[in-house]
């Protein structure tokens, strides 16, 4: 009898030393999600050279469309190569604001101050580059007013609303800085759903 009572004793001690030193999961606040984002997105901001390697898939006026893309950009100059199902480069996009070229595989050259209304023009859909330079790392466009901006509660863009289009963030490489790997975007002419396998923050190989 007296070794249970002991017992007992013994395990309501250590009952009582965890309970003492439990702690509750700490919750991120809104005030701790800002701030994250605020320095998420001034440390995007000075990264001024990057690359990824990705795919994009959607439909435009019911035809759908399928690409792998690879894209480079330095400052405000940028070069897309995109390729066919079977791999092969079907058009190079290069330029920057207020110019740009597309090279064909068949050697064809299109030029335009807009690369929307040159993609428009050839392929029958128009994925809004402009924009994307910024939505594609998961932070809105500064030159343009946004209509939702939603974080997740790490302090990432999570939903945003900006220059007409929808832009969904549903998936995040794992590192520093978080970039996205998989978006949706969409406007009353476009859905697209946009998969990133492959960051360079350096654009030196892809």
């Amino acid at each position: 009898m007296w070794r249970s009572g002991i017992l007992c004793a013994v395990l309501w001690v250590l009952t009582a030393c965890v309970a003492v030193h439990e702690r509750p999961l700490s919750v991120p606040s809104k005030a701790d999600s800002l701030a994250a984002w605020e320095a998420h997105r001034v440390l995007l901001g000075k990264i001024q050279k990057w690359g990824l390697k990705g795919r994009v898939a959607g439909k435009s006026n019911n035809e759908g469309f399928r690409a792998g893309v690879r894209w480079q950009q330095h400052q405000q100059v940028y070069n897309i190569d995109l390729y066919g199902p079977l791999g092969r480069k079907a058009a190079v996009i290069s330029g920057q604001r207020g110019h740009v070229q597309l090279n064909t595989s068949k050697g064809r050259q299109y030029f335009a101050r807009d690369p929307e209304v040159l993609m428009q023009d050839l392929f029958g859909y128009a994925l809004p580059v402009n924009g994307l330079h910024y939505w594609i790392r998961g932070v809105p466009d500064p030159g343009q007013a946004y209509t939702l901006l939603e974080l997740d509660g790490i302090g990432r863009l999570k939903h945003l609303r900006q220059a007409g289009w929808d832009i969904a963030y549903k998936r995040y490489h794992e590192g520093e800085p978080a970039l996205p790997a998989f978006i949706r975007i969409s406007s009353p002419a476009l859905n697209a759903k946009i998969i990133i396998d492959r960051w360079d923050m350096n654009a030196a190989s892809l």
